[in-house]
């Protein structure tokens, strides 16, 4: 059976090839772990325009019943259930000018504002019986430093699909390598042209450009979730 997860450590050392980066000879390597992890948590939150992930949970209401505070990798509503009253939540549209709203208006509509969820009807507090179906960011990698500044993992679980590993590996390469060939241009104006070339022609530049291009090819010949789309 195919694995379905990863680990930050394996993903970790498929980064060692890409940046050609398997460290010296005291284990030191050019790209820190945590610039690594940072680069990684930042293309998986580029990956969710193209593939969000998939979540459902019941939602705690305030104790106003008429909203519940979203949660934290919340990206867009795909579907709402109502288990008390046996169905599905519509969202409301957007009002027109001069339109009525009453405050106790008992619709079982919703909207979405101010990062929470908005009912047009009272829900019982702490019920549960209103679950949100719900497109979401992909859990990043987590860590802490102890004492020596040496990184301890919290959170090393990958999670996005199998195929995106690579052409997220690719992205993150590329943001790495970004820092490195914007200063080896500064450094290299000061040069002649028959030594350098011109400021922006550095090795670092064309393969932060190369697994750019790779990174939206890869991801281009995977149909993207219209996640837009399909929301109500």
């Amino acid at each position: 059976m195919r694995k379905q997860t990863t680990t930050w450590e394996e993903l970790n050392s498929k980064l060692d090839y890409y940046l050609s980066d398997e460290g010296d000879d005291s284990g030191d390597h050019t790209y820190t772990q945590a610039h690594r992890i940072a680069s990684w948590n930042w293309s998986q939150r580029m990956l969710v325009w193209h593939t969000p992930r998939s979540v459902s949970m019941p939602l705690s209401v305030d104790t106003d019943e008429r909203s519940a505070i979203l949660p934290p990798d919340f990206l867009g509503v795909w579907r709402i259930y109502d288990s008390d009253a046996q169905r599905w939540m519509t969202p409301m549209r957007s009002p027109q000018q001069g339109s009525v709203r009453y405050d106790d208006d008992e619709l079982s509509q919703y909207w979405v504002w101010g990062g929470k969820l908005r009912f047009e009807r009272s829900v019982t507090i702490n019920s549960g019986d209103i679950v949100l179906h719900y497109w979401a960011y992909w859990p990043e990698v987590e860590y802490t430093t102890d004492s020596e500044g040496e990184i301890v993992m919290t959170a090393n679980e990958i999670v996005p699909p199998p195929w995106s590993i690579l052409p997220l590996c690719h992205l993150t390469a590329a943001n790495l390598l970004v820092p490195a060939a914007i200063q080896a241009a500064r450094i290299r104006q000061w040069n002649i042209r028959v030594d350098s070339g011109n400021p922006l022609d550095n090795p670092r530049a064309q393969q932060a450009r190369e697994h750019l291009y790779w990174w939206a090819t890869l991801l281009a010949m995977v149909p993207p979730k219209d996640w837009r789309a399909d929301q109500w």
